[in-house]
């Protein structure tokens, strides 16, 4: 088993932090835009960091969904999934943590054209 000390620690730090730039929002239903903007500011400081903890916030909420204990919608999920992987890979995430808009036919707008 791999050792889960890093990441919980990754984790009970970030929480705190979570609840302050979100207005005390649940970290069961993390807003894919505010961690967007996190972790890009974080990529800016310390890619290796951003990394870490992209990979760490990854594995939570995959937790989260797995155990019944993501509250939020599945296309937040979807979207923080994005947001993370883009994170992990030390890519701009702000883009992937936007919704996509519709297009006036109802027909959801490619990502890369958004």
């Amino acid at each position: 088993m791999p050792d889960v000390v890093p990441v919980l620690e990754q984790l009970t730090t970030f929480f705190p932090i979570y609840a302050e730039i979100s207005g005390g929002a649940a970290v069961t239903a993390m807003d894919p835009g505010l961690i967007a903007e996190f972790v890009d500011a974080l990529n800016e400081h310390d890619a290796d960091i951003a990394s870490f903890f992209s990979a760490s916030l990854f594995a939570y909420m995959h937790f989260l969904k797995d155990t019944g204990r993501w509250t939020g919608t599945d296309e937040s999920h979807r979207v923080l999934h994005d947001v993370l992987h883009h994170g992990v890979l030390n890519e701009k995430c702000l883009a992937a943590g936007r919704p996509r808009k519709r297009a006036g036919n109802g027909r959801q707008v490619p990502r890369n054209s958004a």
